[in-house]
């Protein structure tokens, strides 16, 4: 028994040890042996295709099944939407009693619906397209390579994303109730967030971009249209010859030694010899047109245009020189004193106080319009665009050369080529006009090598300025326009205007130009300023004008406004002279300060306007953008309100800022200043702002500028007048005989601030007594008539106008009508007087 009980020996328990293990060990080998046939038997199926087809059967059955659910969908997914929304469980169906009618019943249309609705929609289509060639591709065409399948994937899945967000977007505008989600919850979710950060314009933005890039790069047909446009072939265009050559250093030397009766018999010389003419001509019906019609103008057509001296290059350019300015002596002229005028010695300033700043300017040589010419048809010709030279207009600061496109050119095409034609001149400031108005040609204006300054003493003393003066109630000269013809308008037509330009660009002196302008053209009693000076340099100089053509606040110390505090009042006292004013056109029975003026003239209605002119107001602004900063709304109202309804009341607005951007110049001002003026600015943007499209980012600077009324655009030179001309314009008018103070404004009450004037006994003027007898006297209760009569300042005449209306004397003021005097005898007012003491 003990021996039964010892342990087995060694050797038995080692092979006991090495079964177990061996056979664990054979169990693992079995199992990776039959693992490894499993993959081989895989790889061999892969290799030789058999599971490739599998898969191409599997996906071509879901993908028929989907698209015959889909399309079944279309028509019977109205009436499956309660099942497809019903619980999935077999009870649920029976209870309701309804049977599907898609096709594949309600697996179909609850397939269909994610698919359809939850998916992208109508592109969703375009992805079971792509699932379709994937079983091309895996039954019969797999040996192309992956690299095809993903660029297919690609191209699939863009157009299918692009489709979705298009018919979402058109769901969106058209609005329909169906419950066809057209774009599919995806093509929502993706509209929503573009026009959430790019707005409605931006959607269109994107899907024409994108449609664009798409079609160029996956369309080869596109790619080559693009790239290389098919155009008609064009013969070279042919460059001027040896001789040609010649002529032209003859005619440099004839423009450098002789007059113009010399250079008119140099061209009877060359016109001998139609042998040598060049390979082109211009057409016969623009060439009867220069003949037979002058140069249009916008200023008056009742005054005939200045003639142009025209001559024909030696290749056959039509080139209009600049005419010669049309003066006329008006340093003396004598002046009718009609009605309504009191200051008989005032005398207007004389030219003599300007300056001719042009002179010694050199003009515009005829080899470098030669030059210019040939370069603008090359730079074209280059990319295909053949024109024909037809004329040079030669202006103060560019030239303006119209050219003929040739049959099938698109003028648009043209009209592109801004900076290509600036690169090959190597000028700045090119501006293309796509069509001439009015004309079969394109015009290209060129700055001048060297720009001429106008100045404001050729406007002044011309005779279309002086002409007109008296058919105009406001004539502002401005400069001379690019046919060197001086350019005048009406501001009382305009009726208000805008001026926008960056720094530096001469809008400071456009303002000078205008208020000299009028100065030299209104007498004081027709004509007052007021002026708002935010950078309290520009209108400094006109501080003196202040008893003859500036209009103030009764408590207000200096005429010009510095003070951005003082503006807000001023412009509700505008708005209250308005509507004074109104109530005086209403009472005269007239419709505009024209005709009631013209009363005045005719001594109409004396007791109503005591013989007085009503005079034009002028404001103007120098930086509305600090005023919009500084007040905002409360700024924009009185100056909205005065530009909707001032105009027959004679108050005119001139708005001038360096900022032209959307939140300075809003809507509402735009609609209400019809006439703009745009100096040069650095971007398209601000061009569009002013003038609702660009170009004023083409100009040069340095007073070239465009004029716009809501007709076409006329590019204009700003004459030029420096402080010490104006300086002299002032103190002439100065000395000149004129009112005792300046134009007072009706003060502004705010609402809630109404009171009568209080009077104390002990407190009145010493010359309250003989003031209140004149007034009782001539019955008229006038401030300037107490100035005038006692030879004080306003101020004194104010408090003495204010006493004798708390004793009850005056009634309390009515706009800029004279006060009712309730005391009609003096028995009755000296006994007033005795009691007062």
């Amino acid at each position: 028994m003990a021996d039964n009980n010892k342990k087995a020996p060694r050797g038995a328990n080692k092979s006991t040890t090495s079964k177990k293990k061996n056979s664990g060990g054979s169990l693992f080998k079995r199992l990776h042996r039959g693992t490894g046939t499993i993959s081989k038997k895989i790889m061999d199926n892969m290799r030789n295709g058999r599971l490739t087809i599998v898969f191409g059967f599997l996906i071509g059955f879901l993908t028929i099944s989907s698209l015959l659910a889909m399309t079944s969908f279309l028509w019977t997914g109205g009436q499956d939407q309660n099942l497809i929304n019903a619980a999935m469980d077999a009870e649920g169906l029976e209870v309701s009693g309804q049977k599907a009618r898609n096709a594949l019943g309600i697996i179909g249309a609850r397939w269909a619906d994610t698919l359809f609705n939850d998916l992208f929609g109508w592109g969703t289509f375009l992805l079971m397209g792509f699932l379709l060639y994937l079983t091309y591709f895996l039954l019969w065409h797999h040996r192309k390579g992956g690299l095809h399948l993903l660029k297919v994937f690609v191209q699939m899945g863009f157009w299918t994303v692009w489709t979705s967000i298009f018919a979402a977007s058109l769901q969106k505008l058209f609005s329909s109730d169906s419950y066809l989600l057209w774009g599919g919850e995806q093509g929502d979710m993706l509209v929503r967030s573009i026009q959430r950060n790019f707005d409605t314009l931006g959607l269109v933005v994107v899907l024409i971009v994108s449609l664009l890039v798409g079609l160029i790069l996956m369309s080869d047909r596109v790619f080559a249209a693009v790239k290389e446009p098919r155009l008609p072939d064009v013969d070279a265009i042919p460059r001027p010859k040896k001789e040609w050559l010649e002529r032209l250093a003859f005619w440099k030397r004839l423009d450098e030694e002789s007059n113009h009766e010399e250079a008119d018999e140099a061209l009877e010389e060359i016109t001998e010899h139609p042998a040598q003419q060049p390979s082109y001509t211009e057409p016969n019906h623009l060439a009867e047109e220069v003949e037979e019609k002058p140069v249009a103008t916008p200023i008056n057509r009742s005054v005939p245009p200045t003639p142009t001296r025209s001559v024909e290059s030696p290749s056959g350019l039509i080139i209009e020189e600049a005419p010669k300015d049309d003066l006329i002596e008006v340093a003396h002229r004598p002046e009718h004193l009609a009605p309504g005028l009191q200051y008989e010695h005032y005398h207007r300033p004389s030219i003599e106080m300007l300056r001719e700043h042009e002179q010694g300017a050199k003009a515009q040589s005829v080899d470098e319009i030669e030059y210019n010419k040939q370069r603008i048809i090359d730079t074209l010709a280059s990319f295909k665009m053949r024109v024909t030279p037809y004329k040079a207009t030669i202006g103060p600061t560019v030239t303006l050369y119209e050219v003929i496109p040739d049959q099938g050119i698109k003028v648009s095409r043209i009209k592109t080529m801004e900076d290509d034609i600036a690169m090959g001149l190597k000028s700045e400031g090119v501006r293309i006009i796509a069509p001439m108005p009015g004309k079969g040609t394109v015009g290209i204006e060129v700055p001048n090598s060297t720009p001429q300054t106008v100045s404001m003493r050729t406007i002044l003393a011309s005779r279309r300025y002086n002409d007109l003066l008296d058919e105009m109630a406001l004539p502002i000269g401005i400069g001379k326009t690019i046919t060197n013809e001086p350019f005048v308008f009406d501001l009382a037509k305009m009726p208000h205007m805008l001026i926008a330009g960056a720094t530096g660009q001469g809008k400071s002196v456009g303002l000078n130009a205008m208020i000299t302008s009028l100065l030299y053209s209104r007498r004081p009693e027709e004509l007052k300023f007021v002026l708002v000076d935010p950078k309290m340099l520009e209108f400094s100089v006109y501080a003196p004008l202040e008893r003859h053509f500036m209009a103030k606040l009764p408590d207000a110390q200096d005429a010009i406004i510095t003070d951005m505090s003082k503006v807000v009042p001023t412009l509700n006292s505008l708005c209250v002279e308005m509507d004074n004013r109104y109530r005086l056109l209403t009472q005269a029975k007239v419709r505009n300060i024209k005709e009631y003026n013209a009363q005045v003239k005719a001594n109409i209605n004396v007791a109503l306007h005591q013989g007085e002119l009503m005079p034009y107001i002028v404001l103007i602004v120098d930086e509305f953008a600090d005023l919009i900063m500084t007040s905002g709304k409360e700024v924009e109202q009185p100056i909205a309100r005065l530009a909707q309804k001032a105009r027959a009341a004679g108050i005119h607005m001139v708005i001038a800022t360096q900022r032209p951007s959307t939140d300075v110049i809003t809507g509402l001002i735009k609609a209400n200043f019809p006439a703009r003026i745009a100096f040069k600015v650095f971007s398209m943007v601000d061009s569009r702002t002013i003038l609702d499209s660009p170009g004023a980012n083409q100009l040069v600077g340095r007073g070239d500028m465009l004029f716009y009324q809501g007709k076409e655009m006329v590019r204009i030179q700003c004459a030029f007048l420096d402080t010490p001309e104006t300086e002299q314009i002032v103190g002439h008018i100065c000395a000149q005989e004129g009112p005792a103070a300046a134009y007072q404004l009706p003060e502004y009450v705010p609402e809630g601030e109404e009171g009568g004037k209080s009077f104390d006994p002990n407190q009145k003027d010493s010359l309250f007594d003989e003031v209140a007898r004149l007034v009782v006297n001539s019955q008229v209760g006038s401030t300037s008539n107490i100035q005038r009569k006692f030879n004080i300042g306003y101020n004194r005449a104010g408090r003495l106008m204010d006493q004798l209306e708390g004793a009850g004397i005056v009634s309390p003021p009515d706009g800029s009508k004279p006060r009712e005097v309730y005391i009609k005898d003096i028995a009755s007012l000296e006994h007033l007087l005795e009691q007062l003491r």
